[in-house]
């Protein structure tokens, strides 16, 4: 049995461990919180200004804006209102493990200095403790704490056998969540054989479970040959769990590509852009497959679903519109069109100056 590259899988199914930790930190979901779980943060924004209008203080809406911001990368503006919600009630487990969510996302960031992460991890820290011993059953502040553990450096506090004893009793507390989050670790550890092991964990602890379902789906397409059918039933699966979510459009979106089945990849990106009209992101995971396989006789098809993807704003989590306008850019020049290219290189980088591997494309092109 062949096993699953992380960095496929991050492509092939979008980020799909960010599943895990995309809805806001507590149990009870409102149909806002459903939205916010299911990647509808563009549907829920209106929806929860509108209740902070009326009240500013209100604690659910104030953690439901938090999620929404970090979604669309805006970690500064979900810090504070996830401060906010500390103010309005200290003593909730929920508010402080927001503010550790949104600490760790801001302790990943290639966008956050070396000097002001050393801060950030004491803060860190501090915020994880405490939403612990508001609710030692938190998973959120557990999940948190692992991954800070096992990707700080030891002089912030990082270590990997710490983080495995966090993850060990994740897995107690939620196993199917808690594996997922090993199958992140493991995944770094270039071990694709222990991550496809654990996602079939995760599957088997929740069958119901769309996360899991995703992410086994990745680990099997990523694995390729035989897999890719294998692959293409669990999405399948996932898809009848949920079908107005776009994760499974998307897996299968890069399953047909890589199983060159073009007619299947065209009715599936129909049936995504009637069930999820707002999140376009099959469109781009199909270009982006393309451009991983390399198929030089489908530029056009991956240049049409990458025109297609920036007719509207992106979703929260999918590829941002900088994005989309360099993988455009990089369509374009293996078409031979480097004017155009450089374009979109330019519109890319000033939409998102971070984006360094378009900087290099751009000095290339000029």
């Amino acid at each position: 049995m062949q096993s699953c590259s992380i960095k496929r899988i991050e492509r092939l199914a979008g980020l799909c461990l960010l599943l895990v930790v995309s809805s806001p930190a507590w149990c009870q979901q409102s149909a806002v919180d459903k939205m916010i779980a299911d990647g509808h943060y563009n549907r829920a924004k209106p929806l929860v200004q509108a209740v902070l209008a009326k009240h500013p203080q209100d604690l659910d809406a104030l953690i439901e804006l938090s999620t929404i911001q970090w979604a669309f990368g805006q970690l500064d503006a979900a810090t504070g209102t996830a401060e906010r919600a500390i103010q309005v009630a200290d003593g909730s487990a929920i508010a402080h493990a927001q503010l550790v969510n949104i600490l760790g996302a801001k302790l990943a960031s290639s966008k956050v200095s070396s000097f002001e992460k050393m801060g950030l991890a004491r803060r860190f820290h501090r915020e994880a403790d405490r939403t612990l011993q508001l609710d030692p059953r938190n998973l959120y502040a557990h999940e948190a704490l692992a991954r800070f553990y096992w990707y700080a450096p030891a002089i912030a506090g990082g270590g990997k056998s710490n983080a495995r004893q966090v993850v060990d009793k994740l897995v107690r507390l939620d196993a199917s969540r808690g594996y997922a989050l090993k199958a992140e670790l493991d995944a770094t550890e270039n071990n694709p054989a222990a991550v496809q092991a654990d996602w079939q964990q995760a599957v088997t602890a929740n069958p119901g479970s769309y996360t899991a379902k995703i992410g086994l789906g990745a680990c099997l397409l990523a694995a390729g040959g035989e897999q890719v059918r294998a692959a293409e039933e669990v999405a399948r699966k996932s898809l009848a769990l949920d079908p107005s979510r776009i994760h499974s459009y998307r897996l299968l979106a890069a399953v047909y590509v890589a199983s060159a089945r073009w007619d299947s990849l065209d009715a599936n990106l129909k049936r995504a852009r009637a069930a999820v009209p707002d999140d376009l992101g099959a469109d781009f995971a199909a270009a982006q497959a393309i451009l991983d396989h390399n198929i030089a006789a489908q530029w056009a098809r991956a240049e049409e679903c990458l025109r297609s993807y920036l007719k509207q704003p992106s979703e929260g989590l999918e590829p941002s519109m900088g994005m989309a306008h360099w993988r455009l850019g990089t369509v374009l020049e293996k078409e031979g069109r480097r004017s155009a290219a450089r374009d979109e290189v330019e519109i890319a980088l000033r939409l998102d100056p971070s984006l360094d591997a378009a900087k290099k494309d751009l000095k290339r092109l000029q």
